[in-house]
């Protein structure tokens, strides 16, 4: 469990200094519902500490969680992002602008130097 969490006589003695966060606290963080935190909990994903009949995950547990969770970006990624981008340029084959609308006009800047 980290530093938070050490054996003593009595069984289990959590440190004061950490931030412990309740399970809906956890899943408002996450933006999970607070059964998803429980099938974490259960499955080993993330580590919690029962403190007075309460779960409670330290704040750096969840963050160790949720570096796992979230995917890299690579430069490749993002080359790959801006290739995708396509700038498309109007022109007077465009059906767009053969709409006829009531009071509008649109010409092109090369019909207006005629």
């Amino acid at each position: 469990m980290g530093d938070a969490l050490r054996q003593g006589a009595t069984g289990p003695i959590i440190n004061p200094m950490t931030n412990l966060l309740s399970v809906r606290q956890v899943a408002f963080i996450l933006k999970v519902h607070p059964l998803s935190v429980r099938r974490y909990i259960k499955e080993g994903k993330l580590k919690a500490v029962r403190a007075g009949g309460n779960v409670r995950i330290e704040e750096s547990e969840l963050q160790n969680f949720n570096k796992a969770l979230t995917p890299k970006v690579t430069s490749q990624d993002v080359m790959l992002r801006v290739k995708k981008t396509i700038i498309k340029t109007f022109n007077e084959d465009d059906p767009f602008l053969r709409l006829k609308a009531r009071g509008a006009s649109f010409v092109l800047s090369e019909e207006k130097k005629k």
